[in-house]
């Protein structure tokens, strides 16, 4: 004889599961898109106001290429400091 059921519905049961092993999830892409965003406009106005702790070359008209650049950059720096 069954036990009882925990959940009404399987949606609860994936919800309860999906809530359990949150830190699992990968990011989704939109959340992943808007950060790129946010990352790049935050760069370029350091770079306007003169304050930007990283190199002025960093910054390019389009997101991705911003962020590939940081990324050379940063792996540069880390074989350096080996």
């Amino acid at each position: 004889m069954p036990g009882e059921r925990q959940y009404a519905t399987n949606a609860e049961r994936q919800a309860a599961y999906r809530a359990r092993h949150r830190d699992r999830e990968l990011p989704r892409q939109d959340m992943l898109a808007a950060l790129a965003r946010t990352l790049h406009g935050t760069l370029a106005r350091a770079v306007a106001q003169g304050v930007s702790p990283l190199p002025p070359e960093l910054l390019s008209p389009r997101v991705d290429r911003t962020l590939q650049n940081l990324i050379r950059y940063v792996r540069a720096e880390l074989r350096e400091d080996e």
